[in-house]
């Protein structure tokens, strides 16, 4: 910004002396003077016009020179500081805690990484501009002193009027802005759905129904785009039109007060131009900036949103080995309403293999999502070793404590790059190790491409099943010691379903797993199983007693005998 102000310094000066020079030419050209004399306040110069065209073109190139340096400037800043924000909004967003990125709408993120982020870029360069014009400006006004003290007054004050006057139309852009800042948030969530459930809509097709709704979205959009881009044209345009009338006006008053110096007239004509336009250059920028500001409010809202719910971490390692883990007397809601989990308190030694079932919104998901200390207890205690696990650094619970969700998710890579995920400490063996314990390794071999195939969330590359093993293998890469798998085996076939199975039961003993599981048959070979219902921990025993002692669960298995035998 230092070397922005002052090359605008220079330039301006350079531009004022420019004008000068050549208003001096056309005096001297037009009297059949041999000699040009230019008069600046303090500094005369009088030289041949062979040696004015020379100092003319000189000045000239300089302002060229000056005026790339001035577009470069701001372009530079602009770049760093889309960048910039770029990073520290997605660092904000990957420490915030997971119930404020819960809440969020699919697409709200991606329209503030870039919709939002863009027009926050482009206010820094308007900004940039915005000091250079306005730097100019006021040296081609202190020029304009110099030589025509009335005239120059007159400028000023009536730019300053003028600029006042427009005030109103520029806060209602800022009201249309901000409109549009909304619409913006809600189409991009709207074009995140229409991609996530692009499936569903080739099977069901797009009725009328689905594209009128997203239509209304493209009208809410319409309106205050409409309004904004109209504003922010329509103002400098009208300060341009004004300032050249009053540039007549300003004129007139040169000549009333009757200025005799063709030179210092031409001179005074061109500065008072060109003072008008960079006027009309800081007005759109002003005007450019009063469109942005909503989208710059909206970023710094989500950034500071997302530091003020920044995860908690410990400060302290987690013990050599997980011996057991457990809770004590936990409770838990979403946002004070009622409770998802009550009184719950258990314990899991090391290595076993703990099932979790029960009813639909029996609260199995608000249980995992503590377990993986996603979410805070309300009150009671998630224990490591007997200690409460906050007291522990987040970073050594996520290399040691694993997921696996429901619905797998891949990223748009190779096998080994999903197997990986962003950890470049696991070697090729790590990786074809977990693929091993995995049941995934002989299948990724028999693909033309191995662990160079490339998948994603729609390649056709892998079914459901190797997708679920896959991302069983990317949880396994650094040895856990606790594994946590939510319905491992709902979506898949016999044969996936049989090969997860023998997956889960070679890990037995060797970590501690948590399976939550509508179907029994994947919990069987579980040493306990956990029956959650209503929020609280109906029974916590090993199948065979659970299936003398517990209704639930009794009434499941013979579901499922039932089922067998059909």
């Amino acid at each position: 910004m230092t070397v922005l102000v002052t090359t605008s310094v220079v330039a301006g000066f350079a531009e004022a002396a420019l004008l000068s020079v050549v208003g001096a030419i056309a005096g001297a050209l037009s009297q059949g003077h041999s000699e040009v004399a230019v008069h600046i306040g303090p500094v005369h110069l009088t030289a041949a016009p062979s040696l004015m065209f020379v100092l003319g073109i000189s000045m000239a190139v300089l302002r060229g020179a000056l005026q790339v340096l001035l577009a470069y400037l701001p372009a530079s800043i602009s770049a760093q500081a889309m960048a910039d924000l770029r990073r520290q909004l997605f660092d904000s967003f990957i420490r915030a805690s997971w119930p404020v990125k819960a809440t969020e709408r699919d697409g709200q993120f991606q329209s503030l990484m870039t919709t939002h982020i863009n027009s926050a870029s482009y206010a820094v360069i308007t900004i940039g501009t915005g000091i250079s014009v306005s730097v100019v400006f006021a040296t081609l006004l202190v020029s304009a002193f110099v030589l025509s003290l009335p005239a120059a007054a007159l400028l000023s004050v009536v730019s300053v009027g003028l600029f006042l006057a427009l005030r109103p139309l520029a806060r209602r852009l800022r009201r249309h802005a901000s409109a549009l800042s909304a619409e913006n948030i809600e189409y991009s969530k709207a074009v995140q759905e229409v991609v996530l459930m692009a499936e569903e809509t080739q099977v069901f097709g797009a009725t009328a129904s689905y594209k009128e709704t997203f239509y209304r979205l493209m009208d809410a959009i319409r309106a205050p785009m409409m309004r904004t881009r109209f504003l922010a044209n329509a103002v400098p345009a009208l300060y341009q039109s004004i300032a050249l009338l009053l540039l007549v006006v300003a004129l007139g008053v040169v000549f009333i007060i009757g200025l005799d110096d063709i030179a210092t007239l031409g001179a005074v004509v061109l500065i008072l131009l060109r003072a008008s336009t960079y006027g009309q250059q800081l007005q759109t920028a002003v005007t450019g900036l009063d469109e942005r500001i909503p989208f710059m409010h909206r970023l710094a809202d989500a950034v500071e949103r997302y530091g003020a719910n920044a995860q908690r971490d410990g400060d302290e390692p987690l013990p050599p080995t997980i011996e057991d883990i457990g809770m004590t007397d936990v409770h838990f809601s979403y946002h004070g309403e009622r409770e998802a989990l009550s009184g719950l308190t258990f314990r899991v030694r090391r290595g076993e293999a703990i099932g979790i079932a029960g009813p639909s919104g029996a609260g199995k998901s608000s249980l995992v999502q503590l377990l993986l200390r996603l979410r805070t207890p309300t009150t009671g205690r998630l224990e490591v070793n007997g200690r409460d696990a906050q007291v522990f650094r987040r970073e050594e619970w996520q290399r040691r404590v694993a997921y696996v969700p429901q619905t797998p998710q891949l990223i748009w890579g190779t096998v080994a790059d999903n197997i990986r995920f962003y950890r470049p400490e696991l070697t090729d063996e790590d990786v074809e190790t977990a693929a091993r314990r995995a049941q995934i390794h002989d299948e990724i071999l028999s693909w033309p491409q191995g662990y160079d195939t490339v998948v994603g969330q729609r390649a056709a590359a892998v079914s459901g099943g190797q997708r679920q093993r896959i991302c069983l293998a990317r949880a396994l890469a650094e040895n856990p010691e606790v594994l946590v798998l939510d319905e491992p085996t709902s979506a898949l076939d016999v044969r996936s379903e049989a090969l997860v199975k023998e997956s889960l039961h070679s890990l037995k003993g060797q970590i501690t797993l948590f399976l939550v599981g509508h179907r029994l048959s994947t919990l069987s070979f579980c040493d306990r199983i956990m029956v959650v219902s209503g929020g609280r921990l109906e029974a916590f025993a090993a199948p065979s007693e659970l299936l003398a002692t517990n209704a639930f669960y009794r009434e499941v298995t013979e579901i499922t005998r039932q089922q067998s035998r059909n």
